[in-house]
């Protein structure tokens, strides 16, 4: 079976980790049978460095290795990825240690001399719970993710706006970096609500969330729907100049929209070591606020 790519289609990725070469040629021959794409290293060393490298579904790891023992390349592994599926080869003589490893988060082991259907099967058995435990890895992230998003404008959150903010405050601290608060409302948009109606509106906001996410920095900065017609936007490691350029961005990308007669006002507040939170926020707020009442589409910084 081919993918759209002209890929054949493997029932996953498995990794054998043996330092005796005839079972790992056993072991490859009859998982590519199988259907399985499979690789081969001979120590936990490589072993680990592999997972890194390969990120296989499944991993067979003999116990007895020379190096590091399969028990502490476990270890090692299920340290980077816990929902990494691991099952455990081991001769009759340290079924203890499986049981050990077991304990460690090994997903299950197979006895050498082991029959060739028994090892398929639980190869197979693994391959289901690897793809369980990345199914509901992703539906708990996408869960975390609804849960600190907006959904109106996909940025974050009211809620998500204060937790990050607290976060960043102990950083800053610790660093002793910059960081810059901007705090902004739209200009006349319950006038335009009440004009053309609520679905004219949400495109609005949605389209100021798209010029946010576009005029901060990716994976430096967040932008966030602070509420109704409200946005925020956190600066990282920016002080008050290089804060003023991205605020001034934002304002003129939304005054030159085409929205009709809706502009921004900007309220810029670089953190001061006598801020705490609410502090950081009041004087961004009340710099908005200045902005606002200023006539609008503009950005006022603030100087206390």
């Amino acid at each position: 079976m081919e993918d759209q790519s002209g890929h054949k289609e493997t029932k996953g990725k498995v990794l054998v980790v043996d330092d005796a070469l005839d079972t790992r040629e056993i072991i490859q021959k009859l998982l590519r049978y199988e259907g399985y794409e499979v690789m081969t290293v001979s120590t936990g060393e490589e072993g680990v460095k592999k997972t890194e490298e390969e990120k296989p579904d499944v991993i067979l790891m003999d116990i007895n290795l020379p190096g590091i023992d399969g028990n502490e390349a476990l270890r090692q592994v299920k340290k980077k990825n816990p929902i990494q599926c691991v099952i455990m080869l081991t001769a009759y003589a340290t079924v203890d240690n499986a049981i050990r490893a077991l304990k460690e988060g090994a997903s299950d082991f197979i006895k050498k001399p082991f029959e060739n259907e028994h090892l398929i099967h639980i190869v197979n058995q693994t391959m289901e719970q690897h793809l369980t435990l990345t199914e509901k890895e992703k539906l708990e992230e996408e869960v975390r993710r609804l849960s600190i998003t907006d959904d109106l404008t996909g940025l974050y959150n009211h809620r998500h706006f204060f937790k990050t903010l607290d976060s960043e405050l102990v950083r800053l601290k610790r660093q002793k970096t910059s960081l810059s608060l901007l705090m902004f409302d739209l200009d006349n948009f319950k006038r335009y609500n009440d004009l053309y109606g609520h679905l004219e509106g949400d495109r609005v906001l949605r389209q100021v969330g798209e010029i946010v996410r576009h005029s901060i920095r990716s994976n430096v900065d967040s932008g966030y729907r602070y509420g109704g017609d409200e946005f925020a936007a956190l600066l990282i490691g920016a002080a008050r100049d290089q804060a003023l350029n991205i605020a001034e961005r934002i304002r003129s990308t939304i005054e030159q929209a085409g929205f009709e007669k809706i502009t921004v006002s900007i309220g810029l507040s670089e953190f001061r070591e006598h801020f705490d939170l609410e502090g950081l926020v009041k004087s961004a707020d009340d710099a908005m606020y200045m902005a606002k009442h200023s006539g609008g589409n503009r950005v006022y910084t603030s100087t206390h």
